[in-house]
């Protein structure tokens, strides 16, 4: 016999999954703010991607734990809430933003000389707050899923 470990209780996918979501709405706050404060690089870009792609493979991840939809009716007290629904229409916004930037980052970029490469970023580069205001919006249909 050995000692089982490896299942994920809908309790803590429930707890796990909510706490990530209101986790990646503050992220997303705070990114949309500084994109229309200021110019954004490469790298933040970078960052904002790799943040949307690692809350959807989490959110991938613990959709699927058995007894999960009932756990979240019972929690919410709302017999008709359907978390699956709910993933998928979060999750639906975060790929968009995840496209966006695909469809709308140059990859034709200006590295900087490595004499310059001392602030942290090889690509001189940069989005201003106009240029990212599509993303914004993107990024506040996300933030608008997660109550």
């Amino acid at each position: 016999m050995t000692f089982r470990a490896s299942n994920v209780l809908p309790s803590t996918a429930y707890d796990i999954v909510r706490r990530a979501a209101i986790q990646l709405k503050i992220n997303l706050q705070g990114i949309n703010s500084r994109l229309s404060a200021g110019n954004a690089d490469y790298d933040f870009l970078r960052e904002i991607f790799r943040t949307l792609e690692r809350a959807n493979n989490q959110f991938d991840t613990l959709k699927t734990t058995p007894g999960l939809a009932d756990y979240a009716k019972d929690q919410e007290i709302d017999p008709t809430y359907n978390v699956a629904t709910e993933f998928t229409s979060m999750q639906s916004t975060i790929t968009a933003s995840m496209g966006w930037i695909v469809a709308n980052v140059p990859t034709n970029v200006t590295a900087k000389t490595p004499d310059t490469w001392g602030d942290g970023t090889l690509i001189s580069d940069t989005f201003t707050p106009a240029q990212t205001s599509g993303l914004r919006t993107q990024l506040s249909s996300i933030i608008a899923e997660i109550i």
